[in-house]
């Protein structure tokens, strides 16, 4: 999903469904960076790409995890 933003941001947001803490590995974070390059190709250069997880318990931090700026858990949904 893509919101894009009055203050020159885009939201990409992965929305994933898990029963457990969302893991980051080598192999999506590949994935997400292919995306936001494509993205970036398509958007104006004034446009900032924000990845933004959407996920019912949260991200697994690890040494891939920072891929994502923002992380939306189900408790923040339901604030």
């Amino acid at each position: 999903m893509l919101i894009e933003r009055k203050d020159n941001i885009v939201n990409m947001c992965e929305i994933k469904f898990y029963g457990t803490e969302f893991t980051v590995d080598k192999n999506y974070d590949r994935v997400l960076r292919n995306r936001i390059t494509l993205l970036s190709e398509e958007i104006s250069s004034k446009m900032a790409i924000h990845s933004t997880l959407i996920t019912t318990y949260g991200l697994k931090y690890n040494e891939y995890s920072g891929a994502f700026v923002k992380v939306i858990d189900m408790d923040a949904l339901f604030d």
